[in-house]
């Protein structure tokens, strides 16, 4: 995806780079990793290098079953609610080099990117109900990104380029709040 706004709502995963159906939103399983026993892989791959998009899944949000690139963009992705499918679901490398991703879902299965080039926090803020606003801020009190998400969360991934490793961000959650170092 290079550009455009994309909205999505799905039963299942929001985006899923291997087709097919595999219901791991609905019957718990996980992605089509056992086919008669047997673990199977693909090499599918999404990136996301422009645009917005806004996925609210009750199966995988972004599932790419090999790797996932975010470039750029503006990228949101709400849900699942039950703990056998993520937020991020990749098999390689989910690596995130431009852009904004904001995160929420199940905390059961999480994955966070394994590289990036810019500041990423993931944390677990126990189960809080949909519409329960997210804020993160800076050191100095700025509001850098919120978002309410339409669906409950145990798990917020954010990443920006207004983030850097290493620096200290507080995260808000309804009544939580915590200060975290982004990765």
């Amino acid at each position: 995806m290079s550009g455009g706004d994309i909205k999505l709502v799905a039963s299942d995963d929001g985006l899923n780079a291997a087709g097919g159906t595999d219901a791991s939103g609905t019957t718990g399983g996980r992605d089509g990793m056992f086919e008669e026993g047997r673990p199977s892989s693909s090499n599918g791959s999404i990136t996301i290098s422009g645009g917005t998009i806004s996925v609210i899944a009750n199966g995988d949000g972004l599932d790419a079953n090999g790797t996932l690139e975010i470039k750029g963009g503006y990228a949101i992705v709400c849900g699942p609610t039950q703990g056998d499918t993520a937020t991020l679901d990749y098999d390689s490398a989910g690596t995130i080099s431009g852009g904004t991703f904001i995160g929420t879902g199940a905390s059961g299965m999480v994955q966070s990117f394994s590289s990036s080039d810019q500041g990423v926090i993931m944390l677990r803020v126990d189960k809080q109900p949909a519409g329960t606003t997210i804020k993160l801020s800076d050191s100095e009190g700025n509001i850098l990104l919120t978002h309410t998400p339409d669906l409950e969360y145990e798990v917020v991934i954010l990443s920006s380029p207004d983030l850097s490793s290493g620096q200290s961000y507080t995260v808000t959650a309804g009544s939580l709040s915590q200060e975290v170092t982004a990765d």
